[in-house]
């Protein structure tokens, strides 16, 4: 374990990233309490194309080789490419939600994925050429050392299945059909 995603493509993807945040509001007055906990995880729904029975063999193994919510796999965003270059980082403690960049000095828009110690990471705002901040979230799981490596082209992050529950369909025409949800394992 990690298992390897299937190299059969993927038909529709839903991902989302789910916090923790609780919230109080007083019945008398409408005034809130916001307290945002540190949890804060990638969630998706992942639809696979139409499949033949040879090419959902391999799907079928994956998915029943996962043994449920035991076992784990690799994944990132399938269409998220990047010509983003190489870039360090220097040392940033974990939960941190910006950290400096050491090498690579290109720009780096917002809404671009990153990899950094296994953990899948989104720009949250414009990296001009030269500057060297980086904003992100969700915040880091780990504390991260100086000339820690960042991936930009598909990137991925390890998930474990949301249920212990998996299957898929097959019509007349032995064509089968693949979705289930998977969270980010934290």
């Amino acid at each position: 374990m990690p298992l390897s995603f299937p190299t059969v493509g993927v038909a529709n993807m839903s991902m989302r990233l789910r916090r923790v945040v609780a919230v109080s509001e007083s019945p008398f007055t409408l005034d809130t309490q916001v307290f945002a906990h540190q949890g804060a995880r990638w969630e998706a729904e992942i639809s696979l194309p139409p499949l033949k029975h040879a090419e959902s063999r391999s799907v079928e193994a994956f998915i029943v080789g996962l043994k449920g919510r035991e076992g784990t796999f690799t994944f990132g965003n399938p269409l998220h490419t990047s010509s983003i270059g190489n870039n360090t980082v220097s040392s940033a403690a974990i939960r941190a939600e910006t950290f400096a960049l050491t090498g690579g000095t290109g720009a780096i828009p917002a809404g671009t994925y990153f990899k950094l110690n296994n953990f899948l990471y989104l720009v949250t705002s414009d990296k001009a050429a030269g500057a060297t901040a980086l904003n992100f979230q969700p915040p880091l799981r780990l504390a991260v050392t100086s000339s820690s490596a960042i991936t930009f082209n598909l990137p991925t992050t390890t998930w474990r299945m949301a249920s212990n529950d998996v299957g898929w369909s097959i019509n007349q025409a032995s064509i089968y059909g693949f979705s289930f949800a998977c969270v980010e394992v934290v």
